[in-house]
């Protein structure tokens, strides 16, 4: 018989079975992407979104949250996939869990048929929403469908949870194989959208959950999670204003660079903070209210083990946090006038520019994309009295403002420039004025970054049909805008395509980043070509060594 109603034994389960189903797709996912360079990692980013979210669970319930009942623990279910979000996929899946749990009252034991559709609709709104251009044919269209089928079968009556699952799943199949119709991409790729496939699982995966079906060992929930886990009935610490716990972890996994933001984060929230040790292992200590502000700081540091934590006030200790799902107790004090920039990006020489220009790095790219949470911990460590972050890549826009939201909720000043590619992030970099107001910068760099027409010449690392014929691994590419314009068996034609498709009677600055694998033929050819296009003219041409991978060479024209 399907279950009547969704209770936190059941949530739990589906987190840990739509991770294995994750698991054995991840490959094929990654493989949907449509454009034949190593790019594609959907698959990917949101079986680490899942995997991050359970690993900040373990961490949080060991201390003791999350065993108040069904509300709190969906609550910290939706705080880990927030976390651990990578990619506009894995924060539509934390969107998805983060309406479940808000629509859970106090003091409710199981979710019905109308709570699990409010929870789908919140959950497409809140990622078309985030999207200035939202396209149909992708994981929007997709999560769209779910939220419509669960909705149609909750107004006409159609039985329990299950059963209302039943038909979301089901709109959202029928929405992903029409991907192809909506998206040109697609149709010619002859495949269906990624990050929907993805979604389709995770709700394939509730809906097993639901029927009690088996889903294998790895689905089944942990000891260390079993109904009743935690301590949370042990008191909670009294707030004598100083920092009434004591907090010390070890520290695992971790690198000089994110040690330090740990410190400086926790000098925020709390004092007595010493992060000792290094390379890759710290000691850490802290007193402070919340504990579990400390261990969720650690979590976007490395991995979190060994947690002691003793009561400074009075009340027992090893004390459950007020709040575990909520923001750091205590403020950040009188800030440095001034605004920081928070920039994402890879390769040594595009570091070097933008460190140079005054902002924090947050290493991510294709195949390397960062989690909201680690954005979120740079921005938290900026001593400025406001942040602008820089995505620098499309796929990384959403994951940038959930952890902007995430941070304006514990009182932090932020706004995200969606800047798309490291090129538009570099021209929004060159107009920072560090000491304007907030608002006012952050649109004069979303400005500057969408002057700029972007190309790529890469190689296809796979077969595939594109809008220009088929191409072979090993062949060359040119891309502008995210569109296929070339394919050749060597860089000349190909870079020939993509200047001409960029270059406009108005061109004056030329930016050209090299990245891995620009060998001389290619670097020649650019050379022979862009000295052609300027020779006589008054373009500002700039030509670095990027070291980004992937994109063999990116090609900016303002």
């Amino acid at each position: 018989m399907p279950a009547a109603a969704l209770d936190l034994v059941t949530a739990r389960r589906w987190a840990m079975t739509a991770r294995l189903s994750l698991a054995g797709a991840r490959e094929q996912i990654d493989a949907l992407n449509v454009f034949p360079v190593a790019d594609g990692d959907t698959g990917t980013n949101m079986l680490l979104t899942l995997d991050g979210a359970l690993e900040h669970v373990r961490v949080q319930v060991e201390l003791g949250a999350g065993a108040g009942g069904l509300r709190d623990g969906l609550h910290l279910i939706a705080r880990g996939m927030l976390l651990a979000a990578r990619g506009n996929s894995g924060v539509i899946l934390a969107q998805l869990a983060r309406g479940l749990a808000d629509a859970v009252g106090p003091d409710v034991e199981a979710v019905g048929p109308g709570e699990v559709a409010a929870a789908f609709e919140q959950a497409a709104r809140s990622a078309w929403d985030a999207l200035a251009a939202p396209v149909e044919g992708t994981i929007l269209t997709v999560a769209r469908a779910a939220a419509r089928g669960a909705r149609t079968a909750v107004e006409a009556a159609e039985g329990d949870v299950a059963q209302v699952v039943a038909a979301a799943l089901h709109e959202a199949q029928e929405a992903l194989a029409r991907t192809p119709e909506q998206l040109a991409e697609l149709r010619d790729a002859g495949v269906v959208d990624a990050g929907g496939a993805g979604l389709v699982l995770v709700v394939e995966a509730l809906h097993t959950v639901l029927l009690g079906l088996p889903a294998g060992s790895d689905g089944e929930v942990p000891d260390w999670w079993s109904s009743g886990a935690g301590r949370a009935s042990d008191p909670a610490p009294q707030d004598d204003g100083e920092g009434a716990v004591e907090v010390m972890f070890l520290l695992t996994g971790s690198d000089p660079e994110r040690a330090e933001r740990l410190r400086s984060h926790l000098a925020h929230v709390g004092d007595s903070v010493v992060v000792a040790g290094g390379p890759h292992d710290y000691q850490v200590h802290v007193h402070l209210d919340d504990p579990s502000a400390a261990l969720e700081a650690g979590g976007l540091a490395g991995v979190v083990g060994e947690v002691r934590h003793t009561s400074l006030s009075g009340a027992a200790d090893d004390a459950g946090p007020a709040d575990p799902g909520g923001a750091p107790a205590a403020g950040r004090g009188t800030l440095p006038s001034g605004l920081q920039v928070v920039s994402c990006a890879l390769g040594h020489g595009v570091e070097e520019l933008m460190m140079s220009a005054g902002a924090v790095l947050v290493p991510s790219g294709p195949r390397h994309r960062a989690s909201a949470g680690q954005l979120l911990a740079a921005i938290r460590a900026c001593e400025s009295e406001g942040v602008l972050v820089l995505p620098n890549d499309e796929d990384m826009v959403m994951v940038a403002r959930a952890a902007a939201a995430e941070a304006r909720r514990e009182g932090l000043a932020v706004q995200v420039v969606p800047t798309r590619t490291l090129l538009e992030g570099l021209a929004a970099l060159a107009v920072l004025d560090p000491d304007g107001r907030l608002e006012g910068v952050a649109g004069a760099m979303g400005e500057a970054a969408t002057s700029v027409h972007g190309g790529a010449v890469t190689r296809a690392d796979r077969g595939a049909d594109t809008p220009v014929g088929p191409c072979r691994p090993g062949q060359w590419l040119g891309i502008v805008d995210h569109g296929i314009v070339a394919v050749a068996d060597d860089p000349a034609p190909v870079t020939e395509v993509v200047l001409s498709t960029l270059w406009h009677p108005g061109v004056e600055l030329v930016t050209v980043l090299l990245g891995e694998g620009s060998d001389a033929p290619l670097r020649a050819e650019l050379d022979t070509q862009l000295a052609a296009r300027t020779a006589g003219s008054d373009v500002e041409l700039t030509v670095v060594d990027g070291g980004q991978p992937t994109y063999t060479a990116l090609i900016g024209v303002e």
